[in-house]
């Protein structure tokens, strides 16, 4: 038997029995990890299990490849569903359903799960510019799923000022200068990825296009659309 123990993002569920559920979780140590939860379907136990959630688990299971048994304890009440703000919740969602889009069991990403737990907090403790955060959030995932964009200094001239463009073959930042003439081939770089000023709702929507122009490059590597929880998401804003 092997037993081991874990926190994890719920992220979500299926029925599996008139009583019991297939719980989807994104753990700390384990990457995504899948398990069987006896009784899961159980009124006084079910609001553990809403996507969002910060729960305690613990695995068993005979071997590593089998459908093994969750026990878990709830940690935090996170879930989106819990939220009256129509854009907030489907953010979150977005954000869960691209993890689950993004990865295989048992790929670990660490990194990623923190600032997935604190993009979480951040937006359900209406701070004022967790847009800023959540755009900046789809930096890092294309980052750790091979399509970082490199945007600190012009792929043509190696400068450091006027960064306004992306080059969508490389993901590279292009300044204004070496742009000239081909600035309707690349994608407009929102100022507030490459500095500290505050983005306006117009920058937010362009950083969301820069993200989702790469993150379609990456559905399209492995044969699958984006979750449409992302485009209604970006419909909501």
């Amino acid at each position: 038997m092997i037993i081991w123990k874990d926190k994890a993002i719920v992220l979500s569920k299926i029925n599996y029995s008139e009583t019991s559920l297939i719980l989807k979780v994104f753990t700390l140590n384990k990457g995504i990890q899948n398990g069987l939860v006896k009784g899961g379907k159980k009124l006084e136990k079910s609001n553990i299990f809403e996507t969002g959630n910060l729960i305690a688990l613990e695995w068993k299971g005979r071997t590593e490849d089998t459908l093994g048994i969750f026990n878990c304890d709830l940690l935090e009440a996170n879930s989106a569903l819990f939220l009256s703000d129509s854009k907030k919740f489907m953010a979150i969602m977005s954000m869960l359903n691209l993890i689950e889009f993004s990865f295989l069991e048992n790929e670990i990403e660490k990194e990623l799960f923190i600032k997935s737990y604190d993009l979480i907090k951040y937006i359900l403790s209406n701070e004022d510019f967790w847009l800023e955060e959540y755009v900046k959030w789809e930096l890092f995932l294309l980052n750790k799923i091979g399509y970082g964009l490199q945007l600190n200094k012009c792929i043509v001239s190696n400068s450091l000022k006027n960064l306004i463009y992306v080059s969508p073959k490389t993901g590279c930042a292009v300044s204004k200068t070496a742009a000239k003439g081909y600035e309707k081939k690349l994608l407009p770089l929102p100022d507030f990825l490459v500095s500290r000023k505050k983005p306006s709702l117009q920058n937010i929507k362009d950083g969301l296009n820069l993200t989702a122009f790469f993150l379609m490059k990456f559905a399209k590597s492995i044969n699958k659309s984006l979750p449409f929880t992302r485009e209604y998401f970006i419909d909501s804003i």
